[in-house]
């Protein structure tokens, strides 16, 4: 195991995570930070995110293969609730 950590080009991305968990990390953090180390957070994010990954590309191949189309970009799946499958955002909500 290597004792420098290697300059990987890196984007920062912000997620939501559980607040016990956060609480959790930070108390970790801190007793750590009071032995004179410091955790590898990193790498345990970038191991979790790349299992994930792995998965929704594999879920998205299936989808692909089984011939779902995609929605255009800024149309919904399914229609709102209440407009039938076609019509204009709105049109089934019109009263008379």
């Amino acid at each position: 195991m290597s004792v420098f950590k290697s300059d990987n080009e890196c984007k920062r991305m912000i997620f939501n995570v559980n607040s016990e968990m956060a609480q959790r990390l930070d108390a970790a953090r801190e007793e750590a930070k009071a032995f004179g180390k410091k955790l590898d957070v990193d790498s345990a994010v970038n191991k979790a995110l790349e299992k994930f990954i792995k998965k929704a590309e594999k879920k998205i191949a299936e989808l692909r293969r089984e011939g779902h189309a995609r929605p255009a970009p800024g149309e919904d799946e399914a229609p709102a609730p209440g407009e039938a499958p076609g019509e204009a955002p709105g049109e089934g909500a019109l009263c008379e």
